[in-house]
């Protein structure tokens, strides 16, 4: 017998989504579908024991494959039919810290993509056949877990894009109810299963004991003020700045990573290690030139993506931060930095990493953190 699933999403954020026309913003199912594959398989690590065989045929068999066959989770997406846009070249009225997070897509305020101006809901409609009560719980928590940790588009895992989980039905009962303070959510996000996996890192991105989330409030009740608070803190901790000044040249750097920035200035020959805040993701520039560019050696590999996941979920009127720290292994095994012209071993992860961590254990202390959060608590 099928069973109907109905998941309602507000977007919290400015989504910026891509069709066939590069001009013109869309929210598209086949988006919606991987992510939300991307965070059932977050999921699956833990649940099934790290085994990849079996995590890639539970895979396939639920959402389909080239050489697997048709999915048994059939979706449909329902989503405004004139959705107010911000256009490419418009400018997008964000701080400097939203700014920031938003490189590739914002500059100087313009917009180089054109995206779905927020807030707005869409909802999806799943019809799940030939499916175990266990695989349909498998499709519920990653529902859940995009709807708290999530985000679709280009600089989603900077907050951009991000996704509340307004409602959520099963055989038109209701399965989870939407958070309404900053408590509630905490409960959501740590009831998602995460144990049980087999120890340490795992070989992608996964919920597993070694993950982290620090959530945090404001008096902002404007998402973009938030996500722009984020940035101003991520700011203030990794960057160098221009001359001393960030943010609009407004603020005194911190110059916390000091090593980083004296290792850049060496000859390449003198390079014996790669900069620590490569922990944020791959590449890593420093300046124009092939000499200022920090990036993975190896064929195919030419980025690693940021194991930091920044979501702004709307908790009733007012909005939170999720931090999302989701640590796995960095590169391959055995792969090498290019270190502007420099080939040098990775860290360990357990070294590796520890910038991030630090950069939690900022934001959850009042007396480290800068920018006016009311509250920051862990998961």
């Amino acid at each position: 017998m099928a069973v109907e699933i109905e998941a309602r999403f507000l977007v919290t954020t400015p989504l910026f989504g891509r069709g066939a026309d590069d001009h013109r913003p869309e929210l598209r199912l086949p988006s919606f579908k991987g992510v939300l594959r991307f965070w059932w398989r977050a999921l699956a690590w833990s649940r099934l024991q790290g085994d990849l065989a079996e995590i890639q045929r539970e895979e396939d068999l639920l959402f389909g494959s080239a050489g697997g066959g048709q999915s048994r989770l059939s979706m449909r997406l329902q989503a405004p039919a004139d959705p107010a846009t911000v256009d490419l070249n418009e400018v997008l009225t964000v701080g400097e810290g939203a700014r920031y997070l938003g490189f590739g897509v914002i500059r100087a305020g313009q917009l180089t993509r054109a995206c779905l101006a927020a807030p707005f809901e869409f909802t999806v409609r799943m019809r799940a056949r030939a499916l175990s009560d266990e695989e349909i719980r498998s499709a519920r928590d990653a529902l859940v877990a995009l709807g708290t940790l999530g985000s679709m588009g280009s600089r989603s895992r900077k907050g951009y894009g991000s996704l509340s989980l307004a409602s959520l039905l099963i055989d038109g009962e209701e399965t989870w109810r939407a958070p309404t303070t900053i408590s509630d959510l905490n409960t959501a996000i740590g009831d998602l299963p995460r144990g049980g996996g087999p120890s340490g890192i795992p070989e992608y991105t996964a919920l597993t004991p070694e993950s982290r989330h620090v959530l945090a409030s404001s008096a902002a009740r404007q998402p973009l003020d938030l996500l722009d608070l984020v940035g101003r803190e991520l700011v203030r901790y990794r960057s160098w700045g221009r001359n001393g000044k960030i943010l609009g040249n407004q603020i005194d750097s911190e110059r916390r990573f000091r090593d980083d920035h004296d290792l850049m200035k060496r000859s390449s020959q003198d390079r014996d290690a790669h900069p620590r805040r490569i922990a944020f993701g791959l590449p890593h520039n420093y300046g124009p030139g092939a000499g200022n560019q920090v990036g993975p050696v190896g064929s195919g590999l030419d980025r690693r993506a940021s194991p930091l996941f920044i979501h702004i979920h709307q908790c009733g009127e007012t909005p939170v931060a999720v931090i999302s720290f989701l640590p796995s292994r960095f590169l391959p095994s055995g792969t090498h930095i290019n270190v502007g012209g420099r080939q040098v071993p990775q860290a360990p992860e357990n070294h590796l990493y520890q910038p991030i961590h630090d950069f939690l254990n900022r934001l959850l202390d009042p007396a480290q953190r800068r920018e006016p959060f009311t509250e920051a608590v862990e998961v």
